[in-house]
C-alpha cells in the first residue's frame, strides 16, 4: 500500500533530475586563422581583410556574452578573457587599446567579428572595458601588434601563407655524374611542419598612458584627388583636409567636431542622404 502512494512520486524523480542538471560542457576549442567573407551590419558592409600595421581611432563599446560558446576564431570565448572584436582584421590578431579619457592601456586579442555598428570600431570582453575603466562608449586609439599578429597566423591552423617546409613534396632522387652515391630527398613525411593550433590567455593587466585627444568627429572618406574631396565636403557639409597617408589618397573629407556620441552618431546617420558609404566615428 505504502508503495502504490509513492509510484507518481517516483515517476517525477526524473524530471525534478533534469532541473538540476549542470549546464551543457563547453565546447572544445580549436583556435584557427579566420578571415571570413563580407558580413553586413546595420548601417552598411564590412569587408574582412588581412592587415598588420592597422592603426585607428574611434569608439569602444563592450562585448555581448558568449558564454560557453565559441569565437570567431575557435577560442571559448570567456567574460574574464583579455579579447574583444574587430570588423574586419583576421582573427586572431593582438591589439593595444588606449582609452583616450583617462590613459589607461589593454592588451587584447581579437577573436571575434563586430562591432555591428559602423559608428563603434572595437568591442572589448567585459573584463577588458572593465580594466580600460569603460563606463559607456568611449573614445579609444587601437594599435595593432604586427609582430605578435604575424606570430599567430605562422602558428595556427588555416592561415594563408606558404610555408616550404610543410608543403607537400614527392621524391626527389640526386644522383651524381660520374656513378657515385646517390640520395633521395622528401620521401620523409615526418620531415614537414605541423602548424600548432594552441594559444595562450592574455595577461588580465592594464598599463597607464596619457589621455587625449578626445574630439569627436566624421571621416567621410579619403581620396586621392582634391576634386574628389571637394564634391563630397560640399554634398555633406565637410571640410577637405591634406593629410598624406602614404597609399596615395592624401585627401580626406570629415565633419565635425561633435559635442558627444549622440551627435557624432546622428553625423554618421546623415552621410547616407548625401550618398556616402563607409563613413566612420574618429577621435581627433
Amino acid at each position: 500500500m505504502l508503495l502504490r502512494n509513492c509510484a507518481p512520486l517516483l515517476a517525477f524523480l526524473p524530471l525534478f533530475g533534469a532541473c538540476h542538471r549542470d549546464d551543457a560542457p563547453v565546447p572544445v576549442a580549436h583556435p584557427h586563422y579566420e578571415l571570413g567573407n563580407a558580413w553586413q551590419g546595420p548601417q552598411g558592409w564590412f569587408y574582412p581583410y588581412e592587415q598588420f600595421d592597422y592603426r585607428a581611432t574611434g569608439l569602444a563599446t563592450r562585448e555581448t556574452p558568449l558564454k560557453g560558446h565559441l569565437a570567431s576564431d575557435g577560442e571559448v570565448w570567456s567574460t574574464d578573457g583579455m579579447t574583444g572584436s574587430h570588423q574586419t582584421l583576421q582573427l586572431p590578431a593582438v591589439v593595444t587599446v588606449r582609452n583616450l579619457i583617462n590613459g589607461r592601456v589593454v592588451r587584447i586579442r581579437l577573436t571575434r567579428r563586430g562591432p555591428e555598428s559602423a559608428g563603434r570600431i572595437i568591442a572589448l570582453s567585459p573584463k577588458a572595458a572593465d580594466l580600460l575603466g569603460m563606463t559607456a562608449d568611449t573614445p579609444v586609439e587601437v594599435t595593432e601588434d604586427e609582430a605578435a599578429s604575424r606570430a599567430l597566423v605562422e602558428g595556427l591552423t588555416g592561415a594563408p601563407h606558404l610555408d616550404v617546409q610543410s608543403a607537400p613534396v614527392g621524391e626527389v632522387r640526386a644522383e651524381s655524374l660520374d656513378g657515385g652515391t646517390a640520395k633521395t630527398y622528401g620521401s620523409d613525411s615526418s620531415e614537414g611542419h605541423q602548424a600548432a593550433s594552441t594559444v595562450t590567455a592574455m595577461p588580465v593587466t592594464w598599463s597607464q598612458s596619457n589621455p587625449g585627444p578626445t574630439g569627436l568627429y566624421v571621416l567621410l572618406g579619403k581620396f586621392s584627388g582634391r576634386g574628389a574631396a571637394a564634391s563630397i565636403a560640399a554634398r555633406c557639409s565637410g571640410e577637405v583636409q591634406r593629410v598624406p597617408d602614404g597609399g596615395g589618397l592624401d585627401w580626406r573629407v570629415r565633419s565635425g567636431p561633435y559635442t558627444d556620441t549622440a551627435q557624432a552618431d546622428a553625423a554618421l546617420d546623415r552621410t547616407h542622404a548625401c550618398g556616402v558609404e563607409g563613413a566612420r566615428i574618429i577621435v581627433e
